[in-house]
């Protein structure tokens, strides 16, 4: 599986094909699958881990983010709204660009199946801020 390291200047998720892996703010994204849908979107369906004892960086995206919790336990931070904590077997939507972002709980990684559906030529993720500073 190709690797891709990049900045939050870049935009990979608009170049990285079907089993391609990029990091971006704390993340890493596997493209799984990658489809047009009707005129105007793109469907991408990502694997994504995030290591125990971190934070992701605050993110948007340009549509919805529709997400199954696989593996680890972790508090999902969206600017306005209570936390709120999901372990494997749980689900959970993000609305068109909300700010939110994975703060994980305990010692093991999150492993989430990750459904976008974006606006068409938008990447995928756009960070707007730096993950919070945690000591182990």
């Amino acid at each position: 599986m190709k690797s891709i390291d990049v900045n939050k200047e870049s935009n990979p998720a608009l170049t990285a094909n079907v089993g391609t892996s990029y990091r971006q703010g704390g993340i890493t994204r596997t493209v799984l699958q990658k489809t047009n849908w009707q005129d105007d979107y793109t469907v991408n369906f990502n694997l994504i881990n995030v290591p125990s004892g971190t934070s992701a960086s605050p993110h948007t995206h340009p549509g919805i983010e529709i997400t199954y919790v696989l593996e680890g336990e972790f508090d999902l931070v969206v600017e306005g709204k209570p936390d709120q904590r999901f372990k494997p077997g749980m689900s959970y939507m993000v609305n068109d660009s909300d700010i939110h972002y994975a703060r994980v709980i305990g010692d093991v990684p999150i492993k989430l199946l990750c459904v976008f559906i974006n606006q068409k030529d938008q990447p995928v993720a756009t960070v707007v801020g730096n993950a919070e500073v945690r000591s182990r």
